[in-house]
């Protein structure tokens, strides 16, 4: 996939040289966008949930809403016709993906002390399911992507988001 940005006032555009429009390929968008065009990349106050449409070979993303609970956010995005795919965007703290609590070395005391890392995660959701990429703060160029969404909570409430809200997107107008 060969991508150029574009930066418009409100709304970002992306030109796909391939229709191969993947959750994983919108996540990494965002995410890149995001990193390259915001000087505090880490420390949102709230998650922001961007729509995500196609027109031709370009695809555009628009704010639709910022809460500081991103589960409170997804009860309150309104439908919107029509949109190829949500991305919710949040800054957070995690665990670190690499420690070893079988290593006999480790001090209890330390990676406990190190055991959390400041993250933003970028989850896209569309019909084809759920791709998340997670930027680390203290490896501020290093991604880490999962084309399957990871596993826990948020994923799956974004699948059981996208479900309902294809639902009702896919209803005739009027109805």
């Amino acid at each position: 996939m060969t991508a150029t940005p574009s930066r418009g006032s409100e709304a970002h555009t992306l030109r796909m040289s391939d229709t191969r429009v993947t959750p994983l390929s919108i996540a990494e968008w965002v995410d890149s966008d995001l990193h390259e065009s915001l000087a505090e990349t880490m420390r949102y106050r709230a998650a922001r949930v961007f729509a995500v449409r196609s027109d031709g070979p370009d695809l555009e993303r628009e704010l639709v809403d910022s809460d500081s609970d991103p589960y409170r956010l997804l009860t309150r995005i309104p439908v919107w016709r029509p949109v190829d795919a949500l991305c919710l965007v949040m800054t957070g703290w995690m665990s670190r993906i690499d420690i070893d609590d079988d290593d006999p070395g480790d001090d209890l005391d330390d990676v406990l002390d190190d055991s959390r890392e400041r993250v933003r995660v970028t989850a896209a959701v569309n019909d084809q399911g759920v791709s998340v990429v997670v930027r680390r703060w203290d490896l501020e160029g290093r991604t880490d992507s999962f084309a399957d969404g990871g596993e826990g909570i948020f994923p799956e409430a974004l699948r059981v988001w996208w479900t309902a809200f294809d639902a009702v997107r896919r209803q005739p107008e009027g109805r």
